[in-house]
């Protein structure tokens, strides 16, 4: 089986993918499942490896580099896919090219919620002040 996408950048960019038995143990990427016949099924990866390889081979052209591959999004058919899914959950199109977008989330918003899971953000349990949880601004 053979997996094939095309990478839509949101700057039109397009980047085409042939993901294969082949592809994926040049890279040294473990192939969990295999199919009925034996053979090692590139579908049985997951979301996660789908982004580091991804990140491996990032292009000078596209936009900046993330620091990790959960900072890139990808959606098909409107629907973001979850790094712990595996590919056969994503209901790719086995016979044709998948087309997939990616957006890279911006890092100021990724060292945010970094920062928001190492400590809470708003009041503490003494009522003291800590830093802003909300920065919405009604006028």
């Amino acid at each position: 089986p053979v997996l094939v996408i095309t990478l839509l950048l949101t700057s039109g960019a397009r980047h085409p993918y042939k993901i294969d038995e082949k592809y994926l143990t040049k890279r040294n990427v473990n192939i969990p499942g295999t199919t009925e016949n034996g053979k090692k099924d590139p579908f049985s990866i997951s979301v996660y490896t789908l982004k580091e390889l991804i990140l491996r081979e990032w292009r000078e052209e596209w936009e900046a580099q993330p620091s990790s591959p959960s900072s890139i999004r990808l959606i098909y058919f409107g629907r973001l896919l979850d790094d712990k899914a595996v590919l056969k959950e994503c209901r790719f199109n086995t016979e044709a090219t998948n087309v997939i977008h990616m957006t890279v989330r911006p890092q100021d918003i990724v060292d945010e919620e970094d920062a928001a899971k190492g400590k809470g953000l708003g009041r503490d349990r003494e009522g003291g002040e800590g830093t802003a949880g909300c920065r919405c601004v009604i006028l």
